[in-house]
């Protein structure tokens, strides 16, 4: 053989091995890609959840608060309508009258101050 022939050496197409070399090493590469985003997919789940639980308890504090009010606001309005008009009164009772709704007056004052 002449020195040209040796040079000119065909490439030669990879063997099986070779082959099933390159695609294992792909498969090992998905594979942790897979890992990762799964990883970070369940981190984002639970931070969701999280959020969605605190969002819930907030929902249920504003549930019970608005519970309260109307409680609230049905004895207020039973205390209005036991109530007689201001021309109804005689003077007398007037001072008894004035009593009684200051001090309903207070209570509920003192009930919304809780809330």
């Amino acid at each position: 053989m002449t020195r040209i022939q040796e040079y000119n050496v065909m490439p030669t197409e990879p063997t099986l091995e070779e082959r099933a070399q390159r695609i294992a090493k792909a498969v090992r590469k998905q594979s942790i890609e897979v890992k990762e985003n799964w990883e970070q997919l369940k981190t984002r789940a639970s931070n969701w959840q999280k959020q969605v639980e605190k969002t819930l308890e907030k929902l249920q504090e504003l549930q019970k608060a608005l519970d309260d009010l109307e409680a609230h606001v049905i004895t207020a309005e039973g205390v209005h309508t036991d109530q007689q008009p201001v021309g109804d009164l005689l003077i007398d009772s007037l001072q008894g009258h004035i009593d009684k709704t200051t001090v309903s007056a207070i209570t509920l004052h003192f009930t919304y101050e809780q809330m």
